[in-house]
């Protein structure tokens, strides 16, 4: 009976905080090992039976499969077999099975509540995730995969603000979490940022400019993990960018949350955020939209014409029936009765100088 005990006291055992899961697995799988074993040898021995053979029959016994083609004739063997496999042995076998099932299940719980270390590395680090971070987070991965250098690259978000896990949507899209403030070095390390390939450092709080002080110090501490990522923080004060970069942000970006292409322009085009910036600024560049009787020419003529006259460079002409054809070809010949062009704020021409430098 001493035995018995032994085995209900293993499916009724309380919990103990020194106590380790894989301690509880570990020992299972030994003490059930340790049965198989005997069985083998008393099969061997008492049965007659060849080492493979002994050795299957234990096997389906103790998973309860029983074929029937292989069985114990000797009242020993037929002892050893109910003494070992049919309690103990298939006791142990199925909390075995129940503790890798629920070792599994905690796992993956983990996992989904970000309190999983990942052994990665060449991976994307996201730190502070921004409220929409469905929407922001999507956009952000699917850009980057479109790029064979990055197509593969683990994608990880390291935040507070999902302590029941990442959207649905982002765990389908295979985007990891982690929930831990990057402004620690505990968390730095358990999310391997020395190895990673990217890190986008997002500003905590867009609307408050002391963030611009967390911005510096998660970068600082990057680099001094030894971290040789390409970094690209946000800078809600443009005053702070050369202090941010200073610490080692290889790029910085204003908070345009609509835009999430800008982080991963900054990455993949350095020095176009700083463009895309322009075009979001009410200073600088702007867009403007000039009406123009019919003109076709070639497009890379429109391009010479304008910027030769001081007036623009042009991104888009309109097509009489309202399209709007962006970027086209040098070569495209274009039918247009407008044009879009970026030029700076502080551009004096009038619609007629541009007419007249289509014309010349």
């Amino acid at each position: 009976m001493p035995l018995i005990a032994l085995l209900a006291g293993w499916f009724q055992r309380v919990p103990h905080p020194g106590r380790r899961k894989g301690d509880a697995l570990r020992n299972i799988a030994i003490g059930l090992l340790l049965l198989l074993l005997i069985h083998i040898v008393v099969m061997h021995v008492a049965e007659g039976m060849d080492w493979w053979t002994s050795t299957w029959l234990t096997l389906i016994t103790v998973a309860t499969v029983g074929y029937g083609d292989v069985s114990a004739k000797t009242m020993w063997g037929q002892v050893a077999t109910i003494a070992l496999l049919v309690i103990p042995g298939i006791v142990l076998f199925s909390k075995l099975l129940s503790e890798i099932v629920d070792s599994n299940a905690m796992r993956r719980e983990r996992q989904l509540k970000g309190a999983w270390k990942w052994p990665m590395k060449d991976h994307i680090l996201v730190f502070n995730a921004p409220h929409n971070v469905e929407t922001y987070m999507s956009i952000v991965v699917s850009e980057f995969v479109k790029y064979p250098e990055f197509q593969h690259a683990p994608v990880q978000v390291v935040s507070t603000q999902f302590p029941h896990g990442l959207p649905t949507r982002l765990q389908d899209m295979n985007v990891l979490l982690y929930s831990g403030s990057g402004n620690s070095d505990e968390t730095l390390a358990a999310v391997n940022v020395e190895l990673a390939k990217v890190v986008i450092v997002l500003a905590p709080n867009p609307e408050n400019e002391d963030s611009d002080a967390a911005t510096f110090d998660l970068v600082h501490r990057i680099r001094d993990a030894g971290s040789k990522a390409y970094i690209v923080a946000e800078s809600i004060r443009d005053s702070n960018r050369r202090r941010i970069k200073t610490a080692g942000a290889d790029a910085t970006m204003r908070p345009i949350r609509a835009y999430p292409e800008i982080a991963v322009r900054a990455v993949l085009a350095p020095g176009s955020e700083l463009v895309i910036e322009e075009l979001f600024d009410s200073a600088g560049s702007e867009y403007r939209r000039v009406n123009t009787p019919n003109f076709q020419m070639p497009w890379r003529e429109v391009i010479s014409r304008c910027v030769g006259a001081d007036l623009g460079t042009p991104l888009a002409y309109v097509e009489a029936s309202g399209n709007i054809v962006i970027n086209p070809l040098g070569s495209q010949d274009a039918q247009f009765t407008g044009l879009i062009l970026a030029v700076l704020d502080t551009a004096q021409w009038s619609d007629d100088d541009l007419v007249r430098a289509l014309q010349a």
